[in-house]
């Protein structure tokens, strides 16, 4: 292996065409604050892969406001930049096939006849250059939208012409695996759906051996020894228990698998699993303090693993990938580094550089004649500048029952010069994540550091129910929306308040998705607590989600988070309870919702404003749950910093001049 050039030489011999971009490595003081529009902008760059040989780099980036797949080839001395922006399609996933061909999926949303709002999703494979594209699957309408990549099952490396895909041909309930031609887009079908099966998994080989159901409230595995076995169930459990067994991948000998699971130690590890036996093996992976949440696997054999710990981390079992992965680090010891992609020879590696709040920026690691140089690839946020990024700080707190919470804490920077410099209070923003099986960790996250810029402080609780402390400690959330869960924020909001961190008279909160929900049941049942409140795409009919919930295939791991009790549903729906909150409220949600539809905005809006209350509403008629597309991440931004201004103040200095009133894009 060869040692990296130091920092200090990077900065030193960037190519001259890649000043601009010199801020990347050697970050200059903030002369002024960041436009709030640089925080709604898209990435410039997401999910970038190398193609095999190295000779070309693939990512998505935002083109006019839209995602598209932008193809650079690496090999040229010129700049060769390819945008590919299928018609009214966005690119949602890509992958290298081969160094020429690449496979991408793109989707669109439209109305049915009949209204109802459905996404068309296609798979397709082109050349390099863009050309020769090919439909693999034939396209297909959902109501939902969360279904994408996990559709192609097994890029099939060892065969350059085919792919193995899941499409629903012979039975409605479970879909079919397909063989597809890359070039072509002919099929011919593996195995045919059954058993309610709706995720597939195939070996080293590329043959399926493994299926998952779910059905009448239990997970079921089903496995076979052979191509030509029929399969047999080899694993049951409850649904509501899914996480005590989720099969990641199969290993490189006949019989083994690699399971997640949170028994024996109450947190997420990963274990070999010998199906003849049905027994655990010994752990793969396991952190006392921390699940696992990521296995790298290749061929059946495990490379690594990930976990969050504040921060995300990877561990490398694989000599070859640690070995690389050190000298990375040691080159950049500043920054939080990963080797993201590699050619298939090791001759080039993609890094990110990124750790803290800061988004990250790409380079290109190429090794030549014993020596290795770094070039830059791109900045995440180019117009986001280090120096503008406030500093995220993890925190804990009791929650009145004695659990205790986890989160993080956010600063502005420069620090309000009439507050915090004087060591007092200064305004505050809680802003509860979605999910709410999710969590937050340090990162760059764009609506906090937003917020930050505008100098306010932030708190991220990871309420009970959150993921990543355990498989107690979500459960814990389970039939606790607007109950436990809402104390758990409640009480985050009271210790900033003690600890003297939040002026106890300009404090907001904000959230998405469920945030949004937690925002509303926020000002509810506390509102002497909040001056305003935000939902984005928020929930606040639990009517309509425990009869959404009901419908769905995946009922058995939803209904256990809710309570079906009328009285309790009754209580902690915020649509049903709007007569109770006291301060303003801004609505904000995509009319293409699907994961909660726009009418539970429009209902709230509608509570709020039979009863009088001060509500603003802001919605986007082209976008989904993510508010994707620029121009109304945009928009969203600036309206959420004119709320927010308007109800906790000015507190920059730089920001004196800034908007005062509601926002042009609101309607009051």
């Amino acid at each position: 292996m060869v040692r990296l050039q130091s920092y200090r030489t990077y900065c030193l011999r960037l190519a001259h065409g890649a000043l601009l971009a010199l801020a990347a490595l050697c970050p200059a003081a903030l002369a002024e604050p960041v436009p709030v529009e640089a925080f709604g902008k898209l990435p410039a760059i997401e999910t970038p892969r190398l193609a095999q040989d190295g000779g070309a780099i693939a990512y998505l980036s935002s083109v006019e406001g839209r995602r598209c797949l932008m193809i650079r080839r690496l090999d040229r001395a010129d700049v060769d930049l390819r945008a590919i922006c299928p018609g009214d399609y966005e690119v949602r996933w890509f992958a290298w096939k081969t160094p020429d061909r690449l496979i991408v999926e793109i989707y669109a949303q439209a109305h049915s006849r009949g209204g109802e709002l459905r996404t068309e999703s296609k798979l397709v494979a082109i050349d390099l250059n863009g050309r020769r594209s090919v439909a693999l699957v034939e396209p297909r309408a959902e109501r939902a939208v969360d279904f994408g990549q996990d559709r192609v099952i097994d890029m099939l490396p060892d065969d350059p012409a085919h792919v193995l895909v899941a499409a629903y041909r012979s039975d409605a309930d479970s879909p079919d695996v397909i063989k597809v031609d890359v070039n072509s887009g002919r099929a011919r079908t593996v195995v045919a759906g059954q058993d309610r099966i709706t995720t597939w998994k195939a070996d080293a080989s590329g043959a399926i051996r493994l299926g998952i159901a779910l059905e009448d409230g239990m997970l079921r595995v089903f496995y076979r020894d052979n191509a030509d076995d029929p399969f047999r169930l080899i694993r049951e459990e409850p649904a509501a228990k899914a996480s005590t067994f989720s099969v990641l991948a199969l290993g490189d000998r006949p019989g083994l698998l690699y399971v997640a699971s949170t028994e024996p130690t109450g947190r997420r590890a990963v274990y070999r699993y010998d199906v003849p036996t049905g027994r655990f093996l010994d752990p793969y992976a396991s952190v006392p303090d921390a699940d696992i949440d990521s296995l790298i696997i290749d061929g059946g054999r495990p490379l690594g693993y990930g976990y969050t710990a504040d921060e995300p981390v990877l561990v490398y079992s694989d000599p070859n990938l640690r070995s690389d992965a050190e000298q990375v680090a040691a080159s950049l010891p500043q920054y939080r580094t990963m080797v993201v992609d590699s050619s298939i020879d090791g001759r080039r590696m993609l890094i990110l550089a990124a750790g803290g709040s800061r988004p990250g920026t790409y380079y290109l690691l190429t090794r030549a004649g014993g020596a290795a140089t770094l070039a830059l690839v791109g900045s995440i946020r180019p117009d986001i500048p280090d120096a503008a990024l406030a500093p995220v700080t993890p925190v804990s707190y009791q929650a009145r029952d004695g659990l205790t919470i986890h989160g993080y804490l956010t600063l502005p920077v420069p620090a309000p010069s009439n507050q915090t410099q004087k060591g007092g209070p200064i305004p505050f923003v809680v802003l509860p994540h979605g999910g709410p099986s999710a969590r937050d960790a340090i990162g760059f996250d764009y609506l906090a550091q937003m917020i930050a810029s505008r100098g306010f402080g932030v708190l991220q609780p990871n309420y009970r129910g959150s993921r990543g402390y355990g498989g107690a400690f979500e459960q814990a959330g389970f039939q606790q929306w607007g109950l436990k869960m809402q104390d758990d924020v409640t009480d985050g909001t009271r210790w900033l308040i003690d600890r003297k961190l939040a002026d106890p008279k300009r404090i907001c909160i904000v959230g998405w998705s469920y945030g949004g929900y937690a925002a509303l049941m926020g000002a509810i049942e506390a509102p002497e607590l909040y001056r305003c409140a935000a939902s984005i795409a928020g929930v606040t009919d639990l009517r309509r989600r425990l009869d959404r919930a009901s419908q769905s295939r995946f009922a058995d791991i939803n209904l256990p988070r809710f309570d079906s009790d009328p009285a309790i549903i009754e209580a902690n729906s915020p649509v049903l309870q709007a007569g109770r909150i006291r301060a303003p409220v801004l609505l904000v949600h995509g009319r293409r919702d699907f994961t909660v539809s726009v009418a539970d905005s429009e209902a709230m809006e509608d509570a709020l404003r039979s009863a009088g209350k001060d509500v603003r509403t802001l919605y986007f008629d082209d976008d989904d749950h993510y508010i994707f597309r620029e121009e109304d991440r945009v928009a969203l931004v600036k309206a959420l910093e004119s709320f927010l201004t308007e109800n906790l103040g000015h507190d920059t200095p730089a920001l004196a001049g800034g908007p005062s009133g509601k926002s042009a894009a609101a309607t009051n």
